[in-house]
């Protein structure tokens, strides 16, 4: 019998029971990618993620992470949530970084706030026309922006920002009309819906997952694509704080900077809520 530690995590948490929920396993040398995938399934976790010795000098470690049905090359809230439990168990500097299969990482860890650092981006505005993303949302046509327009910091995804606080609570996914105007963009069927405020800015995401559409807690990738959205704007340095998940009884909170370089940062609080040891036969 073979027994493999974990820890569970919650990724942009601030409370006990926010923040997005991560399997993380710390030394997972000796697993086959089949059974990391079968792992993965058993938490049903949004992403699970296995921690194996660096392939270089420069990173402290690789990283594999496994949705209950494929292999991701590379996700934000699991290498956050990896990053802190290196950090907290392998007495790590500040700054250092990780290898992922598409990636070498730049992270830096404080107590319990990790942080990741992205560059580079792609923007195009959507096809859609305004009537069409009002009934994709089921919003009223006010409530939103005239136009959408797909980011890619390393997942694409179709931003649209609401036009009134009410949208936030008020949106009403259409799959089928979302995934007709994706379709027609040629893109992904993932839609980040935004509005800001006062500096905060309040947030909820939705994708499209065998055949049914389903909406995320806290979105690291669609966070660094708002940091995309505000370079191509040309406002920058900027330092925002997203919320997210709330609607769902998951509050995250996320940490959007914008340096001077143009750098965009990604950020949030970790926090250890359980471990175990998994067995294998």
């Amino acid at each position: 019998m073979r027994h493999y530690a974990f820890k569970l995590v919650n990724v942009f948490a601030e409370s006990q029971f926010g923040g997005n929920p991560l399997a993380v396993f710390p030394q997972a040398d000796g697993l086959s990618d089949t059974e990391m995938q079968q792992i993965a399934a058993q938490f049903n976790l949004s992403e699970t993620v296995f921690i194996f010795p660096a392939t270089d000098g420069k990173a402290v470690a690789s990283l594999r992470i496994f949705t209950p049905k494929a292999e991701l090359p590379f996700a934000r809230h699991p290498t956050l949530g990896a990053a802190f439990v290196l950090q907290q168990h392998h007495n790590l500097p500040e700054h250092f970084s990780v290898n992922t299969p598409a990636k070498a990482v730049r992270l830096s860890g404080n107590q319990s706030k990790m942080t990741l650092a992205v560059q580079g981006y792609t923007i195009s505005p959507s096809l859609a026309a305004h009537q069409q993303l009002a009934q994709a949302t089921g919003l009223k046509p006010e409530q939103i922006a005239d136009t959408a327009y797909w980011l890619n910091s390393g997942s694409p995804q179709l931003l649209l920002q609401a036009t009134d606080a009410a949208a936030i609570e008020q949106v009403q996914m259409d799959y089928a009309a979302l995934a007709r105007i994706c379709r027609k963009d040629q893109g992904r069927t993932a839609l980040y819906l935004w509005y800001e405020q006062d500096g905060n800015i309040d947030a909820r995401f939705f994708y499209a997952a065998n055949g049914t559409l389903l909406e995320d807690s806290g979105t690291g990738s669609a966070c660094a694509n708002l940091g995309g959205y505000f370079l191509a704007q040309g406002r920058f340095p900027l330092s925002r704080l997203i919320r997210q998940g709330d609607q769902m009884g998951r509050p995250n909170r996320l940490y959007l900077t914008l340096d001077a370089q143009q750098t965009i940062y990604v950020g949030g609080n970790v926090a250890e809520v359980g471990e175990g040891v998994f067995k294998l036969a």
